[in-house]
């Protein structure tokens, strides 16, 4: 009986004592339905065993009932269903096991009690969680002697009394445990001479204050030197500050060059940016961190947290290494359990699973543990054991292997590092950062076994500096520099490097001094401050299209080009007029009336377009003064294949999402160059100005030119002005901006909104606010004055969800959020768009040659296919032919070639037939006298290949062999025949006939020699025949044989004399049918 067993009575003192009435209100059963042990409840033969499920309440390290009911159900349908037999159901019951982990102990057995008041008898508990939960209602699983299942209960061995599980022998883990983990640390620790460790403890999380205690005894009882070497130092992370982060690390600086950090993911970070500050992740110091899977108890280890530190934590991450679980392979049967599991728990228990999250290792838990104790219980049940009896069940798991869920190996194993561990044994990953693509891969892999650990190193290079090199176990001198041996005298290389070095860093100041004034005078030679001014003398007009197409140019909308100009005073469309400037076609937009002169402030904002080069922003050339100094055009590069609303309004073109992810990403880059350099911010971006190239490139035009908007444009919406102007651009604008005076240039938030209008419109390829065919379709107006009336839910496109993917429709959301400050900025988008369109790809005209490419690539990947499947099928054509015809013959055949009769001088032919084979037939079904003979034949086939012979056909029990042909061998076909003959007489004799024991085969075979002819007869279902006396008296020495005897003719009885080795006798006359009399000879052997 356990110590524990005190407060097991305890809580038993304090059940007795509660009135009855207060416990029927506190017991509160949660019995998943099974249907399948309802209809079965009437059969009284029907053995009913209870799997009673426990869970903490309110835990989110523990999963909670409603998100593990569904897999509990899927388990005991299962099986009931497939493994359990009729005599025996399982059905559940649910108890809560108390609060939460940090929370007192007594819980967990007292509500046990309430439950067992009330009439329910455990048959085996499953599902505790907490570790200090699974201690204490252990005591009631060992006063019943029945199996407990805990999902994960890791850390139970730390809060035994002597630090080992010998106590909880009906304890099994089946998610995981700390062992694996414990031991994939020390192997690493041992390969890389690692002894001096800092491990610390953050108090405030229970599972790794449990992990770290389970490390120290680890290395206690199986490492000693790390244990001696070692120092485990407790913490508070939910209330530490940056300066005692940094007290921690000073510390650890002084005695280890290995810290852990057991922590939660968010207080890693700030561990690591602080070693940073304190220059530890050079390359000197290595941290390592766990996070055994995804789970938001210990959060996601990630540099990335969308603030001012994620470039510094980029830098830091190189220097901390993590270990998790592995990750199996997901088969067929895994994503089906995971479908249905997610399916159920909306539909039954209102939990909704994330769109790509799958249930953790922990719910799996909770499906596997019940499947074990179905298949022991099925098993026991078969044996004649009892299957109550828990002691003997857990002996039988224990060190067992079964199928998990995704088809690997499930081993239940039992070692001795520091106790027994019943525990599931579980791969280790240990994962280094690559900070090019800024996430975590694979590095080393310790796969696990009950008596050893095995590692696999997949990458050669874990560190990122020193060549590659671990960073060494202490400084060269130690730590307190006490280790090396002093010497007064400085050697007299560091004499010359005192002298030296300070001369040569001498010599590099003033060479890179005098580098820097050249370089200066060279730009001010060639910087002109007049860069940005064209004459209009320098620009030749080609086509003005707001004259000459501007009535039929194609948009989403009914409103002109002129409308748009004139509200925003700068060109919607920016592509109006081109023209011939030093060579090349330029676009311009016509701003001469506005009537601006170049100012000073105007020509700083154009010196920030001179370094304004992306290839995601329309080039800005310059500005085309007239002879009176008015700035009559803005010039840039043409963008030939128009707006996005072009593109979009070109029903024949086919917009996949390939390139449609092309236009947003494109959008995305340029918007984010723009608002991390000097521009700041767009101020107009809409539909217009986002413009297409002739490589399908989206190039955002009207950026840092805010000097060129109207003024009328950039006042507040006021439904009654201007009824007669168009408001088409006003749709893209911020609701914020739309209620007060914009300045020129916008704000960042406002570019931000304006994006997911423009989302929108990619999504739905329709204009802003327009869903096609909408009978509720409003005006713009209208439109514009529910979105400045901020109503609640606030007015927003409407794009189903459907339409697009989850991600980009959540991205679109938060863009044009009703407050600016939730809104993300455009760094952010970009670091997000990578979860929302995958890897950045080329833009459309890219995609398409890829794809071609890869057809190409694919229609001979095909073609190989297919002739190798036509050179398979012919091989086999061939091959079945040379199986029916002999191999010259067949191969003649296949080139086409005409195969004449041959004669042949001497051969030899073999006949053979079954002794009463018409009372065999007689005494069996016709499919037995099949498979007899095919029986048989089998193994004459196998026997006659070992000789130079060639098999000619068989007659129903009659078989024909020859040699000699069609391959002719001499005089050895006599020889070959015969062998074979004896050979075959060998094997009949221990031939037995399948069905019938006691009946033997009996044979007569017949051999004669001399000359024949042979061909191939027939066009239809052609066989290659043999003709000529030779034959038929072959046929005649068969059928005057006797069985078990071999009768040959005296030509062949020459031959075997001439030859040698065999062993003949006389029979005498003997009557042939058209031969008269033949003395022929019975052949008894060979030497």
């Amino acid at each position: 009986m356990c110590r524990i067993w005190l407060d097991f009575s305890a809580a038993l003192m304090i059940f007795l004592a509660t009135p009855l009435q207060t416990l029927a209100e506190n017991v509160v059963l949660k019995t998943i339905p099974q249907s399948t042990v309802q209809e079965r409840e009437s059969n009284t033969t029907t053995t009913f065993l209870t799997v009673c499920v426990t869970l903490e309440d309110d835990s989110y390290y523990i999963p909670t009932y409603n998100r593990v009911a569904a897999t509990v159900d899927l388990a005991i349908t299962n099986a009931n269903n497939y493994i359990l037999p009729d005599s025996v159901r399982f059905r559940t019951v649910f108890q809560s096991a108390g609060p939460s982990c940090s929370q007192i102990q007594h819980s967990a057995p007292t509500n046990f009690l309430h439950l067992m008041r009330a009439g329910v008898t455990c048959d085996t508990i499953v599902g505790i969680g907490c570790a200090s939960s699974a201690v204490a209602l252990y005591c009631v699983a060992e006063e019943y002697n029945i199996p407990m299942f805990a999902c994960p209960g890791a850390g139970a061995s730390s809060l035994a009394l002597n630090g080992t599980r010998n106590r909880f022998p009906l304890l099994l883990r089946t998610s995981y445990g700390h062992s694996n983990l414990a031991r994939a640390f020390s192997t690493f620790f041992s390969e890389n001479n690692y002894s001096h460790i800092s491990v610390f403890r953050d108090d405030s999380y229970t599972f790794h204050s449990l992990t770290s205690k389970y490390l120290m005894n680890y290395f206690r009882s199986n490492n000693p030197k790390i244990f001696r070497n070692s120092a485990e130092i407790p913490f508070f992370g939910k209330s530490i500050t940056v300066d005692g982060i940094r007290a921690l690390l000073e510390g650890a600086k002084n005695r280890s060059r290995v810290i852990v950090v057991l922590t939660h993911a968010l207080i890693v970070r700030q561990f690591m940016l602080n070693g940073r500050n304190m220059g530890m992740t050079e390359g000197e110091y290595l941290f390592m961190a766990v996070e055994l899977h995804e789970l938001a108890y210990w959060g996601r280890i990630s540099y990335l947290q969308y603030d001012k530190d994620d470039g510094n934590a980029r830098e830091a991450f190189q220097s901390l290494f993590v270990m998790s679980l592995s990750e199996i392979a997901v088969n067929s049967l895994d994503e089906y359990l995971a479908v249905m599991i997610k399916r159920n728990a909306k539909a039954k228990y209102n939990y909704s699973y994330q769109a790509l999250e799958k249930p953790d290792p922990n719910v799996m838990g909770f499906y596997e543990s019940i499947m074990i104790y179905a298949q022991e219980v099925t098993w026991m049940l078969a044996a004649g054991l009892n299957f109550r009896n828990g002691t003997a069940m857990v002996s039988r798991i224990i060190n067992s292997t079964y199928v998990g869920i995704t088809g690997s190996p499930l081993h239940i194993g039992q070692t001795d590092a520091i106790g027994s561990h019943a525990e599931r044994q579980r791969d280790i990953d240990l994962k280094t950062f690559d900070k090019t693509a800024g996430e975590y891969k694979l590095a080393i892999r310790f796969v696990a076994s009950t008596t050893n650990q095995t590692v696999i190193q997949v990458d050669d290079t874990l560190w990122f500096s020193n060549h590659g090199m671990m960073p060494p176990d202490k400084p060269r001198c130690g730590f307190q520099n006490d280790e090396c041996k002093t010497d007064e005298r400085l050697p007299p290389g560091m004499v010359a490097a005192v002298i030296v070095i300070p001369l040569l860093a001498v010599v590099a100041v003033t060479a890179a001094a005098a580098y820097a004034v050249f370089k200066l005078r060279s730009l001010q030679k060639d910087y002109n401050p007049d860069w940005w001014k064209i004459y209009l003398d320098d620009l030749t007009i080609k086509q003005n299209r707001t004259t000459s197409s501007n009535g039929s140019k194609k948009t989403l909308t009914s409103q002109s080009t002129a409308g748009a100009s004139a509200l925003s005073g700068f060109s919607a469309y920016n592509c109006d007029i081109l023209a011939s400037y030093k060579g090349s076609l330029v676009a311009l937009t016509d701003v001469g009336a506005l009537g601006k002169t170049p100012t000073s402030d105007m020509v700083s904002k154009l010196n920030l377009l001179k370094n304004a080069s992306h290839s995601n922003l329309q080039r800005f050339i310059g500005i085309g003064l007239s002879t009176q100094g008015i700035c009559q055009y803005v010039v840039t590069e043409i963008c030939a294949k128009g707006s996005l609303l072009d593109i979009l309004s070109f029903s024949t073109m086919k917009l996949d999402w390939s390139f449609k992810n092309s236009l947003i990403k494109d959008v995305v880059f340029g918007m984010s160059f723009i608002h991390t350099s000097p521009i700041i911010s767009h101020g107009n971006l809409n539909g217009h100005v986002c413009l297409i190239d002739t490589r399908f490139t989206l190039k955002i035009s009207d950026y840092g030119l805010p000097f060129f908007r109207n003024a009328a444009y950039l006042m507040p919406y006021r439904p009654h002005d201007h009824p007669d102007q168009s408001v088409e651009l006003l749709l893209w604008r911020a609701p914020e901006l739309l209620r007060q005076s914009m300045p020129p240039q916008g704000t960042q938030k406002g570019d931000v909104y304006s994006f997911a209008i423009i989302i929108q419109q990619i999504i739905l390829r329709s204009g802003p606010f327009e869903l096609p065919n909408d009978p509720l379709e409003m005006s713009e107006r209208e439109i514009l004055n529910e979105v400045v009336a901020s109503n609640i839910p606030p007015v927003r496109p409407r794009v189903p969800r459907a339409a697009c993917s989850n991600e980009l429709y959540d991205l679109m959301e938060r863009c044009w959020e009703e407050i600016p400050v939730e809104r993300p900025t455009f760094p952010k988008i970009k670091e997000r768009l990578k979860k929302v369109i995958g890897d950045y790809g080329d833009n459309i005209v890219d995609v398409l040659f890829k794809r071609m490419e890869q057809y190409a690539m694919d229609l001979e990947l095909k073609v190989a296919e297919k002739t190798q499947q036509f050179m398979d099928e012919k091989n086999r054509s061939e091959q079945l032919l040379s199986q029916l015809l002999p191999t010259s013959v067949a191969a003649a055949l296949t080139r086409g070639e005409h195969v004449d009769p041959e004669a042949y001088e001497s051969v030899s032919i073999y006949f053979s037939d079954i002794v009463g084979f018409t009372t065999i037939a007689a005494a069996g079904s016709p499919m037995e006298v099949v498979n007899i003979l095919n029986g048989l034949y089998t193994f004459f086939d196998g026997v006659i290949e070992k000789f130079d012979v060639y098999k000619v056909e068989t007659i129903g029990d009659a078989y024909m062999v020859s040699s000699g042909l069609p391959v002719r061998n001499g005089n050895r076909h006599a020889a070959e025949i015969s062998s074979m003959s004896i050979e075959l007489m060998k094997g009949i004799r221990s031939f037995n006939i399948p069905g019938r024991p006691g009946q033997d085969i009996q044979v007569r075979i017949g051999l004669n020699s001399g000359p024949c002819v042979a061909g191939i007869v027939g066009l239809k279902m052609p066989r290659y025949c043999l003709f000529g006396d030779t034959v038929n008296v072959a046929s005649r020495m068969e059928s005057t044989g006797e069985a078990m005897k071999i009768q040959i003719t005296q030509t062949t009885k020459d031959l075997l004399m001439n030859i040698g080795g065999y062993r003949t006798t006389e029979r005498g006359p003997v009557a042939v049918k058209g031969k008269g009399m033949l003395i022929t000879h019975w052949l008894l052997g060979a030497d």
